[in-house]
């Protein structure tokens, strides 16, 4: 089958439990894609580090005392201990198992007893560079060292988001960093993110705040970029629209919806204005992980912010059981492979064929 004749053709249901293909999507997709390592805050001062696993590797990050921005793999080069766990200030990293110390430029400083070592030498033993981009609020890392950050899709969520009146270098986060576990494969997950046709049904509270019509809910796919964008509802029940979420009082008169391929999901709300960061990664076949953070300018009210979580808490709440729901019919075999709406799914449509591209299947 072609690539003009596949891309419209559903993956197969198999794909969506097989623990072989999952494990082959993480060293393949995650591996060689940008992925969501740290918030930006975590590593504002010079003198931090922060980690993160992405596809199964082990990262850390640092900012140096000059102020530079580092990534590695998080694994000490003599015996493959893990070297940093979780994130805070450091002036170097030591391994916990033997104590070989690192700059936080990633060079090896110390080896106890190499002294004692004739054949010792220090070649090849400085952390091995992974690449990272600072983007807004967030931190982003591709573990091959080699690869270019993707700008052309970063300047155009840049560039939507100040065209709806946010100023994306100005945000600070609010509340906690919201962590989930969903029953359901990785890419099923980031499938519903990317088509609103169930919305009305699935999501009611979020359907008094957007028009999520086929006419008014307007998808564009762009490179590694999946967007969609909705207006405010026209309705004449002011009162109980603004009691989801105030829509009627700040800059920002419209929403924004943003994928990065695979799965880094950008989220900006009408009235103040809300940047929401939700990334995920597959755990095994069956599991993906997932860590929301929200973003608000500085001022922002109590108010607003308080609608925007209990907003977005509720209708992640509502996918994710819809995505189990969703993963077990796949898993039970009682389909051969679903079947895409070329419309209202075209996101989901370039969102499959960048997998089969990635996979080697086109």
């Amino acid at each position: 089958m072609s690539a003009a004749e596949i891309q419209h053709v559903a993956l197969d249901a198999t794909l969506y439990s097989d623990p072989a293909r999952a494990r082959a999507e993480i060293t393949t997709i995650f591996r060689s894609t940008w992925q969501v390592a740290a918030l930006a805050h975590e590593l504002a001062t010079p003198g931090s580090y922060a980690t993160a696993e992405i596809g199964g590797m082990p990262v850390v990050l640092t900012r140096d005392l000059d102020g530079v921005l580092h990534g590695f793999r998080n694994v000490c080069p003599h015996r493959a201990m893990i070297l940093a766990q979780g994130a805070g200030p450091a002036k170097l990293l030591q391994c916990p198992n033997h104590a070989w110390t690192f700059t936080l430029q990633g060079r090896l400083r110390n080896a106890p007893r190499a002294d004692r070592e004739p054949s010792f030498c220090r070649d090849g033993l400085d952390l091995q560079p992974v690449a990272v981009c600072e983007w807004g609020p967030l931190v982003l890392v591709n573990v091959d060292a080699n690869a270019q950050p993707p700008r052309a899709e970063l300047d155009a969520m840049s560039a939507s988001i100040a065209a709806a009146g946010m100023d994306l270098d100005a945000l600070v986060p609010v509340g906690p960093v919201y962590d989930w576990d969903i029953r359901a494969n990785w890419k099923i997950v980031c499938e519903n993110y990317l088509e609103c046709y169930h919305c009305a049904v699935v999501h009611p509270s979020f359907s008094k705040v957007f028009d999520v019509s086929a006419e008014r809910y307007a998808l564009a796919p762009a490179g590694d970029l999946l967007s969609a964008t909705a207006e405010v509802k026209e309705t004449r029940k002011v009162d109980e629209q603004q009691a989801v979420l105030a829509t009627q009082a700040g800059p920002v008169q419209g929403s924004l919806w943003h994928l990065l391929f695979p799965s880094m999901t950008i989220n900006i709300y009408p009235g103040e204005g809300a940047f929401e960061a939700t990334w995920y990664w597959p755990v095994d076949a069956n599991t993906t992980a997932g860590r929301t953070a929200v973003f608000l300018p500085e001022g922002a009210s109590e108010e607003y912010a308080r609608q925007v979580t209990e907003l977005s808490l509720q209708v992640g709440e509502e996918d994710n059981r819809l995505c189990e729901a969703m993963h077990r019919g796949m898993a039970s075999g009682a389909i051969e492979r679903g079947r895409l709406m070329e419309d209202s799914e075209a996101l989901l449509v370039r969102f499959q064929r960048r997998v089969r591209e990635l996979m080697g299947e086109v």
